[in-house]
């Protein structure tokens, strides 16, 4: 069969798409670095970076060829050149051995057979050469240094194996710098000869090339850092004087002060910074052949894409700055906005509070009001209105304050109690005094009313002020809690991509400098629960975290998987109750339920008396209160809400007790929270603690005053809450705390339901038929998960 030429062509093109170029890159890489010799003596670079490309079997056997060619290729057969030869091959050995063997090539092992290499081939030298204390530690030293040199590498070499196309951390950075610099001090060097310079080198053109890209793209502290790094290690490798390290690092502190006029500015004031080195620290003398390098260098480097080959996406690029001060207006436009509404409702809550007081006592106008109001409809058509209220004004209005203070002390007036007086001047005496009194009840409800009013308005100020308050600590959450960890995104969505899982989106949410979610967007897969398991993994490896998963979303008509991931909770709460009501209607209502920010909450409310109406006022109690926790609310600002509500409810007086108990299972603090509750014990070991609080119940004050107690849990402890007719009887046998206490050291299990059921059935047995109110305990046992 005879192809034509676009046949071949095309063949040629599918088979050099199948080459791994960074494959090749890293093998040639080889090459280079068995050419570093440090100190003249030592070629323990060659060596470490067979250890450190490991990961694949393609890579282990090309890298040890190409590192054994470089070897070769310097013509020198001494002992050193030798010595490394011998452990390459020792290397390999070790390395056939755990391939025939089925063991698995890790980083760890590879450093550990490379340091063991090196330490053989120089024990056996010691040997052979005869026993020094120099040669000995200068052995030991060389195979420690191994074993980190091998681990910097690696990392370099799995990022140009993986073609990593996310940000670098700033250990990878750092990685990055010492690899170019061993890449740079491995290269065959050639010069070019200019007039003026006299000789350009081609080493110092790339190394300038690579200062001029970090200080570009990574900005001052990545740019200062492997400039540093880079310079270093070229002047332990010989290639230059240790006064360069200084020069090279001001130009780069130089250029990133123009990084605001782009590229063309770095590479401008690298220059000038370079100037100010040579005066500096080379005794005002330019070296012609390194300023030469920087201007050829400077030519290069506006050839060069601004993306350099995909190599931005290494650092802190552009579209990442704009993606993150965007994120960063619109934050500062939604924080603005909650602002305003928050000041809207602070300074409605003010208007409400400055409208009026209550007015709780009848004044002298008030009085004058009711007995002419009275005098208006009884003597408007009176024969003796001109006598009563012209000539004898002084005496009407007498007798008329003598019937209003009788009114007021006895409650109501009798026919007996009109003055004799008022008797003989009105002929209408006695329906003018049943009026009077009926004007006074009027005037009393009316006033009631407004009071009435005057306080719920007051109570309705309290609750726009509690969600001003609420505002605000969303505002606060906006700014400052709430950070969204760009590294550590891009650590998760690096392994994923190894791992073949592809991305769309991360992000890691992080509230108080704490861990909280983690979101991922990944393209559609059919197999998601692999997927999630994957990923799971990852965020492990990445975060040092265990998560669980708490949403996953498959959309397959938009071709995307979505996992939202909570950080596992340090503690645990298990929680079990138990009542027993009074009548038929327990007035005690309880919640144990998981709330907003990884917390538990327990809550108890009673209702005053029992029966019916006090159940419902307990439920009413206690599903605002879950309503107000789930949804983020402090427990202190949710009972003030609720206190104004049950305060406003009803003309009725009924109220409730509270006792509240919030766990934070991410850190095991309890709060602790009474208003007119029974006390709370907590059983550590063998001890019981008390927790309690001198408070007024929910719905009775418009003020009501709070107390929070703080404790620090530990694995196995058990909070018992009660209502107060579990310690209360009419023979006051449970009154003392102690008996109760007991009871609790008594019931031996770890199973909260049945602590729950055991101390109620204690408590019964001791109170007998002496059972006056609704009964109720709640149990919970907190417990440390590894």
């Amino acid at each position: 069969m005879i192809r034509t030429k676009e046949e071949k062509r095309e063949k040629l093109f599918e088979n050099l798409k199948m080459i791994k170029w960074a494959q090749v890159m890293l093998c040639i890489i080889g090459f280079f670095l068995s050419r570093i010799i440090v100190f003249d003596t030592f070629y323990t670079l060659s060596v470490c970076y067979i250890g450190a490309v490991y990961f694949d079997k393609t890579l282990r056997k090309w890298t040890s060829i190409m590192s054994l060619i470089g070897l070769i290729s310097l013509g020198v057969f001494d002992t050193h050149i030798l010595k490394y030869l011998f452990i390459i091959i020792l290397i390999v050995l070790f390395r056939g051995y755990m391939y025939m063997s089925g063991t698995k090539f890790t980083l760890r092992n590879q450093a550990i057979i490379t340091c063991g290499a090196i330490f053989c081939i120089n024990t056996l030298l010691v040997i052979i050469n005869g026993f020094k204390v120099f040669d000995v530690l200068t052995g030991l030293l060389e195979a420690v240094i191994s074993i980190g040199l091998v681990v910097i590498l690696c990392c370099s070499a799995e990022i140009i194996s993986k073609n990593r196309t996310v940000q670098l951390t700033q250990k990878e950075n750092i990685s990055m710098a010492f690899f170019a610099a061993c890449v740079l001090g491995g290269l065959v060097d050639f010069y070019i000869q200019v007039p003026l310079f006299t000789r350009i080198y081609f080493r110092d053109v790339i190394t300038f090339v690579i200062i001029i890209a970090i200080t570009y793209l990574g900005g001052t502290n990545i740019g200062v850092t492997m400039t540093l790094v880079m310079s270093t290690l070229l002047v332990i490798i010989g290639y230059m004087p240790p006064h360069f390290v200084a020069i090279y690092t001001l130009a780069v502190l130089t250029g990133t002060i123009f990084a605001t006029l782009g590229r063309m500015g770095v590479i401008f004031a690298t220059g000038i910074g370079l100037l100010l080195g040579f005066a500096l620290f080379n005794n005002r003398i330019i070296d012609m052949q390194i300023f030469g390098a920087y201007l050829t260098a400077y030519i290069i480097s506006i050839l060069i894409p601004k993306r350099y080959f995909g190599i931005a996406a290494w650092f802190a690029c552009e579209s990442s700055k704009e993606e993150e001060k965007h994120l960063m207006r619109v934050q500062k436009i939604i924080t603005e906005k909650l602002s305003q509404f928050s000041r809207a409702f602070y300074n409605l809550s003010h208007t409400f509070e400055k409208i009026s007081d209550k007015k709780v006592f009848l004044d002298e106008k008030d009085i004058n009001h009711i007995i002419e109001d009275t005098g208006e409809k009884m003597c408007q058509n009176c024969s003796m209105k001109e006598f009563c209220w012209r000539d004898y004004i002084d005496k009407t209005y007498q007798n008329a304050y003598k019937m209003l203070d009788l009114i007021e002390q006895k409650g109501q007036l009798k026919i007996g109690d009109i003055p004799e007086s008022f008797k003989k001047a009105c002929p209408n005496a006695e329906s003018f005094a049943c009026t009077l009194s009926f004007k006074l009840d009027l005037f009393k409800q009316n006033l009631m009313w407004k009071n009435r009013f005057v306080e719920s308005r007051s109570l309705v100020g309290q609750q726009f002020e509690a969600i001003a308050e609420s505002i605000s600590k969303l505002c606060v959450d906006i700014e400052k809690e709430f950070y969204f960890n760009k590294e550590d995104e891009n650590f998760i969505k690096e392994i994923l991509h190894s791992n073949g899982i592809k991305t769309k989106d991360i992000m890691v949410l992080e509230n108080n400098g704490r861990k909280e979610e983690i979101h991922v967007y990944t393209p559609y897969y059919k197999n998601d629960m692999e997927i999630k398991e994957g990923i799971k993994k990852a965020i492990n490896k990445a975060l040092d975290v265990k998560v669980e998963t708490e949403r996953l979303e498959c959309n397959e008509q938009e071709k995307y998987l979505y996992f939202k991931f909570k950080v596992t909770k340090s503690y645990g709460v298990a929680a079990g109750a138990a009542f027993h009501a009074k009548g038929e209607i327990s007035g005690d209502v309880y919640s144990c339920m998981e709330v907003e920010e990884g917390k538990y909450l327990l809550a108890l409310a009673d209702g005053m008396g029992s029966g019916k109406l006090a159940s419902e006022e307990s439920t009413a109690t206690i599903e605002l209160l879950e309503n107000f926790m789930d949804s983020g609310f402090k427990n202190d600002l949710a009972v003030k809400i609720i206190n104004s509500v049950l305060v406003l409810k009803s003309d009725i007086e009924n109220f409730s007790t509270m006792d509240i108990t919030l766990i934070d299972e991410y850190t095991g603090v309890a709060e602790f929270l009474k208003l007119g509750a029974a006390t709370s014990f907590i059983l550590r070991n063998n001890e019981v603690m008390t927790i309690q609080a001198s408070t007024l119940p929910i719905g009775i004050l418009n003020d009501v005053d709070i107390e929070v107690c703080k404790k620090q849990l530990k694995d196995g402890d058990v909070i018992i809450m009660v209502t107060d007719g579990m310690l209360q009887g009419e023979n006051e046998l449970l009154g003392k705390e102690d008996t109760f206490k007991h009871f609790i050291l008594e019931a031996n299990t770890n199973n909260p339901s049945y602590m729950a059921e055991y101390l109620m059935k204690k408590s019964r047995d001791l109170l007998g038929n002496a059972e006056n109110d609704d009964m109720t305990i709640i149990v919970a046992r907190i417990w440390q998960k590894n």
